[in-house]
């Protein structure tokens, strides 16, 4: 009887762990994709990096592959405690997208630097049109004053990458 009872446990605990569904790792780890249901699938673009002289910025996209919507989420890093935006705009030498009134998920302090996390929208059609130029320019703006990032070489790459080989499959 105490032999089937140290088989159990283990097993119980084994099976709660297992919950999470597990993703597919693609694109060299620039994204994640989950099956919902038949037909749907979620994909998941992890964070892009940018900066300027002072501060840093990521930014991510969640959208599943029956729906227009993708969820923006957008971290900035400061050595000061940000203001809450009005509006950021994505803009590369094609197209300009703005996402108006972004809601806040997180203030806090993480590693002597000010975070704050921020959501909005955007079409999964915008989405498309912004990675086929990975020259993007972020823009943030809190009333009159605007912080702008620029990408670097490495998020310029996993720009064109996403655009050949995630973008592409979602057309097929």
């Amino acid at each position: 009887m105490k032999s089937i009872i140290f088989i159990f446990i283990p097993l119980l605990f084994a099976s709660c762990f297992s919950i999470k569904p597990q993703g597919t790792k693609t694109g060299n780890n620039l994204w994640e994709d989950f099956f919902v249901s038949p037909g749907v699938i979620q994909y998941f673009i992890k964070p892009l990096s940018f900066n300027n002289k002072e501060q840093n910025l990521d930014i991510d996209f969640t959208f599943r592959n029956v729906s227009d919507s993708v969820t923006v989420n957008f971290s900035v890093y400061s050595n000061q405690e940000n203001n809450k935006p009005d509006s950021l705009n994505i803009s590369n030498e094609l197209t300009t997208i703005s996402v108006c009134s972004p809601k806040t998920l997180i203030s806090e302090y993480v590693n002597k630097k000010h975070k704050l996390r921020q959501t909005g929208k955007l079409s999964l059609n915008e989405l498309k049109a912004l990675t086929k130029n990975n020259d993007w320019t972020i823009t943030i703006q809190h009333g009159n004053l605007k912080d702008q990032y620029f990408t670097t070489q490495k998020t310029k790459n996993n720009i064109e990458k996403i655009d050949k080989n995630l973008m592409v499959s979602l057309n097929q």
